[in-house]
């Protein structure tokens, strides 16, 4: 015999994820230049996205491997190692470094200067013509990380990352998030917002239309600054899809990395979600 609880109400109680929609901060009208203002995406529901068949872990794939490239300073090696830390916790599965290769694979046609007269990389080779071929077989996903400036076609002036939703590779740039400042939380906090949703994509999550969300769409880096190191109810369902955590150990990790850290506006929203789901 199967025995269902019911609430005072009558009504099954609710899960963890219907808990969470009720600290879900609606997007609102977009205000001009920003990301939906100029880009008009649908968004993706939790059946839209169980549909594509996104990537999960298996004995013979089951690592996330950053893959450095180019050289970096102390401070951006720093960030680096922080951020492979983060995004074990992020997605819960094991993430490692992967021995860093030089820029110098990417040829000179695809580099050019920016309005910094930094030397900047094309995002869309490095996705098509070396992620695929430094991916270890046993991925889940592969990113890059570069410290130089990165943009996806010529018509664009930057972008702070890009990924294949059909590959499982992606890079991402922290030259614009000032990595050298005294601070180091800075860069550290805007870095592992971009590597998160980046690898988002990799795993066939589309940008969120929903709520503020680590995978909302952003334009600009002020954008970017206002939108949360954290997943809305619908982005992290389909997250938990894929992987399958424990929702408490993971809350209770980032919160952990967050504190530690001193980076007290995500402490405060995911301690927020924690006990929402502790209740």
């Amino acid at each position: 015999m199967t025995i269902v609880l019911l609430s005072v109400s009558g009504c099954k109680p609710k899960d963890d994820f219907e808990k969470l929609a009720s600290l879900d901060v609606p997007l609102g009208t977009p205000q001009s230049g920003e990301w939906l203002a100029e880009h008009k995406e649908s968004g993706q529901t939790f059946e839209q996205y169980k549909k594509l068949k996104p990537f999960k872990v298996t004995k013979n794939s089951d690592v996330i491997y950053i893959q450095p490239i180019g050289d970096f300073n102390e401070k951006e090696n720093k960030i680096l190692d922080l951020t492979v830390e983060y995004l074990s916790f992020f997605y819960g599965v094991k993430t490692e470094k992967l021995k860093p290769v030089s820029d110098k694979i990417v040829p000179e046609e695809k580099r050019r200067l920016n309005e910094m007269n930094a030397e900047q990389l094309d995002a869309s080779y490095i996705l098509d013509s070396i992620m695929p071929k430094v991916k270890p077989k046993n991925a889940l996903v592969t990113m890059g990380l570069s410290a130089k400036d990165l943009y996806p076609k010529p018509s664009w002036n930057f972008v702070f990352g890009l990924a294949t939703y059909s590959k499982g590779v992606g890079v991402t740039s922290f030259f614009r998030y000032e990595p050298n400042l005294p601070d180091y939380r800075i860069c550290l906090r805007r870095t592992i917002r971009t590597s998160a949703h980046e690898i988002g994509h990799m795993f066939k999550m589309k940008h969120c239309t929903y709520a503020k969300c680590v995978m909302n769409g952003v334009n600009s880096l002020s954008e970017d600054d206002r939108k949360p190191n954290t997943l809305c109810s619908v982005c992290l369902k389909k997250m938990h899809l894929n992987f399958g955590f424990d929702m408490k150990v993971r809350f209770q990790k980032l919160l952990n990395f967050y504190r530690k850290h001193g980076l007290t506006e995500d402490e405060k929203i995911i301690l927020e979600q924690f006990e929402t789901i502790k209740e």
